[in-house]
């Protein structure tokens, strides 16, 4: 030992060393730190397993989904409206479409029509194309089984409507929440096109971000009549997201505590017990120069191996019952944390009996036959 007070070091390598000296307390506090770990796991941890379930359910596509239309096509919707909701924050797409036109394959004169909608935007993650090009004005895609109707060969080729020619490239398969588009050609226009804008869908990255994204979009719409555009969301999602979040929470910091509070006590109660063995072993070491704190240090660090052993021991088990029991993991931010709050409990519990043990006098202890 040094002149000096000793390196975190020593107090490790002394820990690791007196883990088996004794071995019973030690096997009592590795032990009760892994029950504590192992039945935060079994409540809350599966809980915050089910909430993130639940969450993932509640944060679906169609819940993030903000729908702006102008069901009595007088609110003149601006093309440019598009542009500038995709770069409010929290949005994570935006695109928009015009009134349906009938078109028809340029090379059978009055032949069967399909409906046909302008396209402003970039294409969104749930519209699945077939073609690579980028669309651009005049260029359109067909939803499934269009094609085929309108005896386009190979799916491609020129199709003509009351808006003019366009040129079909390729397919398109949309997905929820903008499946109804399936049913429609889909022609790409500019924002500066002379089009109205009749519908616009916006998707925010969390549904917990629908009300302020809301009313940005609604600031931000390029229209001569506001008042009559129409914005709908899934409220009562992003409530219901609030709400579970909330409540969890509040459960779970009542019962982690709990247990925290818990697994204090009963390592205070066996570091007592520890210390109360080794009262031969303190007092000689007290006698050679020892100081309080490298006792203190000593108990301390004991307890904090014991309660890494307890703790690591107790989320592996923990995370074996949360995938038996709710089929999903809780987040790596709850698992290192538990481990690391139970570490610490088994510390704070240690810091009364090493006081006590540290300011004994070694002179009595010794004399005690």
């Amino acid at each position: 030992m040094n002149s000096g007070y000793p390196r975190p070091s020593y107090f490790l390598a002394d820990a690791v060393h007196r883990f088996r000296r004794p071995l019973t307390p030690t096997v009592i506090a590795a032990t009760i730190v892994l029950a504590g770990t192992v039945a935060v796991f079994a409540t809350t941890g599966i809980a915050v397993a089910g909430q993130q379930s639940a969450l993932e359910r509640i944060n679906s596509p169609e819940g993030r989904l903000i729908t702006v239309t102008d069901p009595q096509g007088q609110a003149g919707l601006s093309p440019e409206s598009v542009a500038i909701v995709s770069s409010i924050s929290g949005v994570e797409w935006a695109v928009g479409v015009g009134p349906a036109t009938d078109v028809h394959n340029t090379g059978i004169p009055g032949g069967t029509t399909q409906p046909a909608r302008a396209l402003y935007g970039e294409l969104p993650p749930p519209i699945h194309t077939s073609t690579s090009r980028r669309l651009v004005d005049g260029l359109a895609i067909a939803g499934p089984g269009l094609t085929q109707s309108l005896s386009l060969e190979e799916g491609v080729g020129p199709i003509t409507g009351r808006n003019g020619q366009s040129v079909v490239v390729g397919s398109f398969v949309a997905d929820t929440p903008l499946a109804s588009l399936n049913s429609n050609f889909l022609v790409a226009q500019s924002a500066t096109s002379t089009g109205r804008l009749l519908t616009l869908w916006v998707s925010v990255s969390d549904v917990t971000q629908l009300a302020q994204v809301s009313a940005a979009v609604r600031d931000a719409l390029i229209t001569t009549n506001p008042g009559v555009v129409r914005i709908d969301t899934s409220s009562e999602l992003a409530q219901l997201s609030a709400d579970v979040t909330a409540d969890l929470a509040r459960t779970a910091q009542l019962t982690v505590s709990g247990l925290l509070v818990a697994v204090a006590i009963l390592i205070a109660a066996v570091q007592f017990g520890r210390v109360t063995s080794m009262a031969k072993d303190i007092g000689r070491a007290r006698a050679l120069g020892a100081t309080r704190s490298t006792i203190v240090g000593q108990i301390v660090a004991n307890a904090a191996v014991c309660g890494f052993v307890g703790a690591t021991a107790g989320t592996i088990a923990g995370l074996i019952i949360s995938a038996f029991v709710a089929h999903q993991l809780p987040g790596v931010g709850f698992t290192v944390g538990v481990g690391v709050l139970m570490v610490l409990a088994s510390i704070v519990g240690s810091i009364g009996p090493a006081v006590r043990a540290a300011r004994a006098d070694p002179v009595r202890i010794l004399r005690v036959p």
